[in-house]
């Protein structure tokens, strides 16, 4: 009979292996499922420095003291530390833990998950099979596996970006650009897209034109072009270019469903949030506290409840209702023209440092999220005023109403 791991990972990237990682630090046996689980990871990967809790283990490769967004109508400066992890470091880093506790490895992708009680099993493109008392699927937001409570058609976040080599660049290796949703050139309005730029060091610079949400998703020809075009006008045209990002962010997926035969987690668990697409620090600071409950649930001998413990873990009621209300906040961006864009961030980035952080952050409650939204709605100009409720009325008015009335909000 083969041997039975407590837990079984599905998927290389952050998500998986910091679970894994956790869960195996734990005492579980471990064992991670996916095709190249060594592969080098390529996304950068960053954060706000005060996403970061003290416990995390991380390497930053770059800091900034400052980081700037542009609209058409004006520029904000924002005094808030912004990070770029090393990626490839903690990449190494969480698979030598692993290693150090014998988890094992697995080059084969899971085609077919089967549940028989006490135990599961992962059948592989090979034809194996893994027996496990638990599945994590971490295998990312394409995931078949995962039951979703609202089956919402996702609107996609695209970027292409850019490592140069460039000396003498001129750019403050202190300060990164956010967003810049100043044209790249005159025919570059819609739909919106903006500029992320990160000075990485006097030599080496990032950067990247990048779409906010969009149905259907902005083609990457079009932000290649655009991205072109923002070379030439930074003085950057001729520099030499080192290496290239393209990425496609499915946002606004449903939550997970309530009585999973698994754990989803990462992209898998619609983690991604959902008007922003970042996802890392969500990602990290959850990983321990999800590891907990599902490895002391195991030890009850009861996988279903050590399933039930983990996805309790990972989303709580008040955080579900959280998510809602940023799903609407999904919506109204997806069909905001240049114009709408530019007067929505620009108030968005005059309200208070701890409304729009934490916002971004997601680390609001439902009463603070809804009360921030309110005074930016508030302070809107009429027109997006008219844009957002007419949104709210088409996709969104049923779940943000039954979220602010959830929450205590009259």
């Amino acid at each position: 009979m083969s041997e039975v791991f407590d837990i079984g990972v599905l998927g290389s990237g952050p998500a998986a292996l910091s679970l894994a990682a956790e869960a195996a630090a734990l005492g579980a046996r471990v064992t991670v499922v996916a095709p190249e689980p060594t592969h080098p990871w390529k996304p950068n990967y960053c954060l706000w420095s005060d996403e970061l809790s003290p416990s995390t283990e991380v390497t930053v490769e770059h800091r900034w003291s400052e980081v700037t967004v542009a609209t058409a109508l004006g520029l904000h400066e924002l005094r808030r530390d912004y990070v770029k992890l090393d990626g490839l470091a903690l990449q190494r880093r969480l698979l030598s833990a692993l290693e150090a506790r014998s988890a094992r490895i697995v080059d084969q992708r899971a085609v077919q998950l089967e549940h028989l009680g006490t135990e599961s099993r992962i059948h592989s493109s090979s034809g194996g099979t893994l027996r496990v008392r638990a599945i994590v699927d971490a295998s990312g937001a394409n995931s078949r596996f995962v039951e979703r409570l609202h089956r919402r058609k996702p609107a996609h976040q695209m970027a292409y970006g850019l490592f140069l080599e460039a000396p003498g660049h001129g750019f403050d290796t202190e300060r990164a650009t956010l967003m810049d949703f100043r044209p790249a050139m005159p025919s570059a309005v819609e739909p919106p897209s903006f500029l992320y730029l990160l000075p990485l060091s006097d030599r080496r610079i990032f950067v990247e034109e990048t779409s906010l949400a969009h149905r259907p998703a902005v083609s990457m020809d079009l932000l290649r072009e655009r991205l072109d075009a923002r070379l030439q006008t930074l003085g950057l045209g001729t520099a030499a270019r080192i290496g290239e990002e393209l990425c496609a962010i499915p946002m606004g997926l449903g939550l997970p469903a309530h009585g999973q035969s698994i754990v989803p987690f990462g992209a898998a668990a619609s983690m991604v949030h959902p008007a922003s697409g970042y996802s890392i620090a969500h990602t990290l600071r959850k990983s321990k506290p999800v590891a907990r409950a599902l490895v002391d649930g195991l030890g009850s001998d009861d996988p279903a409840l050590a399933i039930a413990s983990a996805n309790a873990a990972l989303w709580p009621r008040a955080q579900r209702r959280l998510w809602e209300l940023y799903a609407l906040g999904l919506e109204t961006l997806v069909s905001m023209s240049f114009a709408e864009t530019s007067r929505f961030f620009d108030a968005f980035f005059r309200l208070p440092q701890e409304s729009w952080a934490g916002y971004l952050s997601g680390t609001l409650t439902p009463i603070e999220l809804a009360v921030s939204m309110t005074d930016l709605f508030r302070s809107l100009p009429a027109s997006v005023r008219w844009h957002l409720i007419r949104t709210g009325m088409s996709s969104g008015a049923a779940p943000l109403a039954r979220t602010v009335l959830q929450s205590g909000i009259t």
